[in-house]
């Protein structure tokens, strides 16, 4: 049964919802910028180069705005917006005092881009307050995309469009193309939410359209009315694959296959069929100490696809399913409405997720969440139901949510976990803030969530001050501070934590930053302060830093310290060398002091932007040089090209603690 205490909790907070949501619906005047769509009779040469007439029946949008300051950007920025039949099309005109100093770096799609000069076109087809499109494209001409949700690597599976820049003496300009059929636009919809931004890293500023407050406001998108895409039905896209493994003298094939179907109004529909959940390269872990399992960012690409359409975290985590023989998922939007369903089977498993939401008005929403787990010995279904509403004002906005999960199965107690919070977001130069409650019972099992603790309640507030400018030596500052409590429902104290945080940009390229933490963990007290100072921060191959961190923690005096440093060996040759030193000194007999070592190399070769070589060694162990924990050292080729075969290639294991005799190669070939 739900205690007395969530109950008052939750129904304090779902009322509290209602009548703001109420005032939401009684006064809503969004007052966002509205662009007129236009269309063009003769769609424009991509060649970077904005030429006379080209553009002059596309919408001109200028001028682009310093949201912290509220004023018009200090580099004029121009742009141009249309569509045809065929999809979107968007020019920039970027002006630069001084363009020799335009920073220009990445070569490698989906790398990166943040510290190149960039221009981006933010797309949210469906009216909804969901995750939008991102299209980059930097003065170099090098692409980056994230759809929403995420997506398989390859080109042909998530889409490609089309991009040229240009480097000229006032600056530089671009010219864009996005197909209508890679974005999921809902049967029917004639407004689009656009965002246009203008990166400018030696300033440390981005540049906006429209003004969307000096918090960044996302919710105060332009409104691009009047836009009449055509029905796009692409054809389903077929992406088999065929993976060679052979190690200490065996061999195995594998073999599988993805499909995705995009049907009218967006909906897409992917299957998969012996899928590979085998990962071509593990992320390496820090060596740094924590109390709880780590959350291992999701990497196979069935999982990634349309992931923010799908539950929580808390009560589905896509990594604790390892064996699945097919799968098939869904996800889109209907008018207000969206949803995520997806069913799989392996292994004697089966598995079935779904979440729905609804958009209640433009700045408020709500949703349900179902995981159905069902192996043998386990009959087990997790239920969770959750708000936001995000008024504006004049200095940003707020985010206040409610949330309640429910876990039950055969053999298991119910539990439920219950969360309300408030964030209030405001601009650079004042002070953000906001606070979380949370209650969560003994019983509360997710069987295919992440819920590394359970049994307590407690809150947590944080404070937050952030600020730039451009023509000092201290360009950005971010200060803040954070506290909370957790209390074991059966009595006696969690933990508690309070730290105080800084960190600094600063116009010759150097960074700092500082923490100061205090953490009690009956019967630990832990007390860290963190020190940092990266340099050239900007830069993206030769950049390094030095950490440090002591104090007590564990009961034990620790001492933690990482040094990396980046080393461009050519233009297109780059090496990285990372140590991490991390020990905890108990002084007690009957508590073995601990003692780890890390060493990376990291070793990347860019044959061009589609193809690469790298190599990486990984050493750890209780001292350096004997590195009697992971002492394993391995080579990859990376092949993703926009039209033909992808194929990775690795000489070594990166999961294996010792260097390996093996070789594998997956090739991916769309149909």
């Amino acid at each position: 049964m739900v205690s007395r205490g969530i109950q008052w909790l939750l129904v304090g907070g779902l009322c509290l919802l209602a009548m703001l949501v109420v005032a939401d619906i009684a006064g809503s005047d969004s007052g966002a910028a509205v662009v007129p769509a236009q269309t063009l009779t003769r769609p424009p040469t991509l060649d970077g180069v904005l030429s006379a007439g080209e553009w002059q029946e596309a919408t001109r949008i200028a001028p682009f705005w310093h949201l912290t300051e509220q004023r018009e950007a200090n580099f004029p920025t121009t742009a141009f917006l249309a569509y045809t039949a065929e999809g979107i099309y968007a020019a920039f005109d970027c002006q630069d005092p001084e363009p020799d100093k335009i920073h220009a770096q990445e070569i490698r799609r989906n790398a990166d881009l943040s510290k190149d000069d960039y221009v981006e076109i933010l797309i949210e087809p469906t009216g909804l307050d969901i995750e939008p499109y991102i299209f980059r494209v930097s003065a170099r001409g090098t692409q980056y995309d994230h759809l929403p949700g995420g997506s398989a690597s390859n080109v042909r599976w998530r889409g490609d469009w089309k991009t040229a820049v240009t480097r000229h003496e006032r600056g530089w300009s671009a010219e864009v193309f996005i197909p209508f059929q890679m974005l999921r636009i809902p049967q029917g919809q004639q407004e689009l939410g656009i965002v246009l931004a203008r990166h400018v890293p030696r300033l440390s500023i981005t540049y906006y359209y429209p003004n969307m407050g000096v918090a960044y406001d996302v919710l105060k998108r332009a409104r691009w009315q009047g836009v009449r895409a055509p029905e796009v039905v692409p054809p389903p896209v077929l992406l088999p694959y065929l993976q060679l493994d052979s190690a200490s003298g065996s061999t195995e094939w594998r073999s599988g296959l993805d499909v995705k179907l995009i049907s009218r109004g967006g909906l897409t529909t992917l299957l998969t069929l012996n899928p590979d959940f085998k990962n071509i390269a593990r992320e390496v872990d820090s060596v740094s100490f924590s109390y709880v399992p780590r959350l291992v960012r999701e990497t196979r690409p069935f999982f990634i696809e349309g992931d923010a359409f799908f539950p929580d975290t808390t009560l589905f985590y896509s990594g604790t399913l390892q064996t699945v023989d097919a799968a098939v998922k869904s996800f889109g939007a209907i008018g207000k409405w969206s949803y995520g369903a997806l069913a799989t089977t392996g292994d004697g498993q089966r598995a079935v997720v779904g979440r729905l939401g609804y958009q209640m008005t433009p700045r408020s929403r709500a949703e349900v969440q179902l995981v159905h787990d069902n192996r043998p010995g386990m009959h087990a279904t997790a239920l969770g139901a959750g708000a936001v509403f995000m008024p504006a004002y004049r200095d940003g906005y707020a985010s206040i949510g409610a949330l309640y999960f429910r876990t039950s199965g055969q053999g298991m107690p119910v539990g439920e976990k219950m969360a309300l919070s408030f964030w209030r977001y405001r601009g650079e130069g004042q002070v953000s803030f906001g606070a979380q409650l949370q209650q969560v019972s003994r019983s509360f099992v997710p069987t295919l969530g992440y819920a590394p603790e359970v049994g307590f309640r407690g809150y947590e507030g944080s404070l937050v001050y952030e600020d730039r400018w451009q023509d000092r030596l201290l360009q950005e500052l971010h200060v803040g501070l954070t506290l909370g409590q957790r209390w074991n429902l059966d009595g006696g104290v969690l933990d508690e934590n309070i730290s105080l945080w800084s960190s600094a940009v600063l116009k010759n390229d150097l960074a700092l930053w500082a923490q100061a933490q205090g953490y009690h963990r009956p019967p630990y007290r832990d007390r860290l302060l963190t020190l940092g100072l990266s340099w050239n921060y900007r830069r993206l191959y030769n950049s390094g830093g030095v950490m440090v961190s002591f104090g007590r923690e564990a009961g034990g005096n620790s001492l933690f310290w990482r040094l990396a440093q980046g080393i461009p060996l050519t233009s297109q040759l780059r090496l990285k060398v990372e140590y991490e030193r991390s020990q905890i000194l108990y002084n007690m007999p009957d508590t073995p002091d601990r003692h780890l070592h890390q060493l990376i190399f990291t070793l990347n070769y860019d044959l061009d932007a589609e193809r690469s070589i790298g190599g990486r060694y990984i050493g750890r162990g209780s001292r350096f040089g004997d590195f009697n924990e992971i002492d394993t050292f391995y080579l990859t080729y990376r092949q993703q090209v926009r039209r033909g075969t992808d194929i990775f290639l690795i000489f070594g294991d990166p999961n294996a603690s010792r260097t390996q005799t093996r070789f594998a190669v997956k090739v991916m070939t769309p149909w």
